[in-house]
């Protein structure tokens, strides 16, 4: 199972991806909704990790998909 991250922050997806998580990088807000489209597709992926200020303008397009889906599991990090 896999994890990935969606996130404006580059040194917050350096630190990931040297974990072994790969990601996003993220600054125009408007691709947003289809880069977690496009995770929340993938077979095996198990876990989306977002960063707030990324969540906060899909906030309600997340919350939607949480309540129609149990995988992938969704996180917030502050």
């Amino acid at each position: 199972m896999k994890a990935k991250i969606i996130t404006d922050n580059n040194s917050l997806l350096l630190g990931f991806r040297l974990g072994g998580i790969t990601g996003e990088l993220i600054t125009d807000k408007t691709l947003l909704a289809e880069t977690f489209y496009k995770f929340s597709k993938e077979k095996d992926l198990a876990l989306i990790i977002f960063t707030k200020s990324s969540y906060n303008p899909i906030s309600e397009l997340v919350e939607d998909f949480r309540e129609h889906h149990t995988t992938p599991l969704i996180v917030v990090l502050d």
